[in-house]
């Protein structure tokens, strides 16, 4: 059993390679896509034969889920498919080692003569999903796990509603999912002082004082990227996929100096984002230097994604209703409309017949995929650690590219709180629940969820820093302190929000 992914292109020229010379047919299956307006991406299941008799319930909530709006395409292939496939591979391999033991065979041996089971998730008993959540439990924290199990949950629901399985095999006492821990992670931002974001931006991601052993091969590229996830909270990939037009150069900044754009993330949540000439100016220095090598160097490459159908080609950039837009066959397309999968082999045919990618980030030719960024931030860690220095983030603290998320978070906030206090004697004034705008900042599609930066925005603005600092000078013998320098942030763990 194996999941893919839907390709057009790469179905119709290669087929779907499978063990043992076995081939899937794919007669039809472009026009059967198109009736049901499936697109690039869409994920599916199918046995080791090519076949898809066994995995029909679970393909066909997917297709329903995609149907009715249910999700989202990143949410069907990063969770749905993700959980309920490894369910299913957890049942089968469960079968086949209960029908190995009644042949007095190793399941190895067994699974080699007979192969995998072909039974489909609604066949899954209660003792199935019980021995599920406990073996991932010791792999997986509880949130995790949690989030796993409402995945599965989901697909049992509606399985019942359809009428494919006579009662929920998930335990349920009143409306409750006993399968799930029902306990509560009171999760703590991890964050760093402005001053260590500013040196780990320069010294670590740019490379700044590093030997030139040590230096990025594109320092300009890497210091912009961690630039814009610290000053707009965007996660890891909705930076890394972000497009050239949507961030304008500095010259076209409106006259304050901010300029807005909408992005669709996580949850299919719609936000503003929020660019300022200081970032601006970094990414035009990007743009006129190393993007532009970057784009000449790997010509060779783009044309031979070209020719194997890898890209997805526009006309070009505009705008519509105000907002960044791209021109595919002459029409106008928002961007708020591009999948990630889009985004990311997103390209346009210049005058001179060149090809130049839509991304603004690129690397070979394209845009990176996610966890090469990881990699980047993994290399900054050790130049910021081998340079010291007095705003190096403390040695508990793991900076990841979702660490300047949370950074952004609790400065926003802070900052706003201490507005709102500053002006709170206006009587004019109407000031906005600093929470609230935090939370549509980053997109969050729960107040709850930035909640957890509150306390850290409260505590480390400076008044309790101060108190703390007033009390251990009492302490030392001392009868005043000096201004903190907030160098304090916690080590929890934490979730990507």
């Amino acid at each position: 059993m194996r999941t893919v992914v839907i390709d057009r292109h790469v179905l119709g020229v290669e087929g779907l390679p499978l063990p043992q010379g076995q081939a899937f047919d794919v007669s039809g299956a472009r026009e059967i896509f198109d009736d049901r307006r499936l697109p690039d991406g869409f994920p599916f299941v199918v046995d080791d034969d090519g076949g898809v008799s066994g995995c029909r319930f679970l393909n066909q909530y997917l297709l329903d889920a995609q149907e009715q709006n249910a999700f989202d395409l990143g949410n069907i292939r990063r969770f749905h498919v993700y959980h309920l496939s490894r369910l299913l591979r957890y049942i089968r391999r469960r079968r086949a080692q209960e029908l190995a033991e009644l042949a007095g065979q190793p399941v190895e041996d067994w699974l080699e003569k007979h192969g995998e089971p072909k039974i489909d998730l609604i066949h899954a008993t209660r003792k199935d999903l019980v021995g599920y959540r406990d073996s991932r439990q010791s792999a997986v924290e509880f949130t995790t796990l949690d989030t796993e199990l409402g995945c599965l949950a989901s697909f049992f629901r509606y399985a019942t509603a359809m009428g494919w399985v006579r009662f929920n095999p998930f335990p349920q006492w009143g409306d409750r999912n006993t399968l799930m821990s029902g306990k509560r992670k009171v999760r703590q931002a991890r964050f760093l002082t402005t001053a260590q974001t500013a040196h780990f931006l320069a010294a670590g991601l740019r490379g700044d004082g590093s030997d030139a052993e040590s230096l990025p091969a594109s320092p300009e590229r890497d210091y912009v990227y961690g630039l814009l996830l610290a000053a707009t909270g965007l996660r890891r990939e909705e930076g890394a996929l972000i497009l050239d037009n949507e961030i304008p150069p500095l010259s076209g900044m409106p006259a304050d100096g901010v300029h807005v754009f909408e992005r669709t993330g996580k949850m299919g949540v719609i936000r503003s984002i929020y660019v300022t000439a200081e970032v601006a100016r970094a990414v035009d220095l990007y743009r006129q230097t190393e993007r532009a090598a970057l784009v000449r160097r790997h010509q060779k490459s783009l044309r031979n994604f070209r020719r194997e159908g890898r890209l997805l080609i526009f006309d070009g950039f505009t705008r519509l209703r105000g907002q960044p837009a791209v021109v595919n066959g002459g029409h106008a397309r928002s961007t708020l409309g591009l999948t990630d999968e889009d985004r990311a082999r997103a390209v346009r045919i210049l005058d001179d017949g060149s090809i130049e990618p839509l991304g603004l980030f690129i690397a070979r030719g394209l845009p990176p995929v996610p966890a090469y960024w990881n990699e980047l931030f993994a290399d900054a860690r050790d130049r910021v650690f081998e340079l010291g220095g007095p705003n190096r983030p403390p040695a508990h603290l793991t900076v990841t590219p979702h660490t300047f998320r949370h950074t952004f978070a609790v400065t926003m906030l802070a900052a706003l709180m201490r507005e709102g206090r500053e002006r709170a004697g206006d009587p004019y004034l109407l000031l906005a629940n600093p929470v609230l705008t935090v939370k549509e900042l980053l997109g969050h599609a729960s107040v709850s969820t930035t909640y957890q930066y509150l306390y850290a925005a409260e505590t480390w603005q400076g008044e309790v820093p101060r108190a703390l600092r007033s009390l251990a000078a009492g302490l030392v013998g001392h009868t005043t302190a000096g201004d903190p320098s907030d160098e304090v942030q916690n080590s929890e763990g934490q979730e990507e929000v």
